[in-house]
């Protein structure tokens, strides 16, 4: 998606922040920005009948350049919040292999485990077998003499 796309208000009827629109700039809220011509954009509230005390951004020179940057903070808002969803589940989604990646570890583990259980089980059966040879043997040599 184009950053024009992006930051470009969609036509839903509702009107647009011409030159003769009355909107004043606020100061208490923050949005950092930039528009297509790299300055930072100004933050304005529209006071416009079409569009009462909605919150808009536009280039500081939309008047004496070809930038025509402007766009719905409440749009813009919208976008991110999707983006940030989108991330969200992303991450849940590398979460949930991440798990499953370990889940499969430990699985192998377990099988790991269960393999060393019998070899340690066969290695006592053979020292027991080796013990019992060893004894007879000395018996056998011992009760010979």
């Amino acid at each position: 998606m184009s950053r024009r796309r992006l930051f470009t208000p969609t036509s839903n009827g509702s009107g647009s922040v011409s030159e003769s629109s009355i909107s004043r700039r606020v100061h208490d809220r923050k949005f950092n920005g930039r528009c297509f011509c790299g300055l930072g954009v100004t933050l304005l509230q529209s006071r416009t009948a079409m569009n009462p005390g909605r919150w808009f951004v536009r280039c500081p020179n939309w008047k004496n350049s070809d930038c025509n940057f402007i766009a719905w903070v409440d749009e813009i808002e919208r976008q991110l919040e999707g983006l940030r969803r989108a991330l969200s589940e992303r991450k849940m989604q590398e979460n949930v292999n991440e798990v499953e990646a370990e889940v499969k570890m430990l699985m192998m583990l377990g099988r790991c485990e269960g393999e060393v259980s019998k070899l340690r089980f066969w290695l006592v059966i053979m020292s027991m077998v080796v013990v019992c040879n060893v004894v007879c043997t000395l018996y056998l040599i011992l009760k010979g003499f």
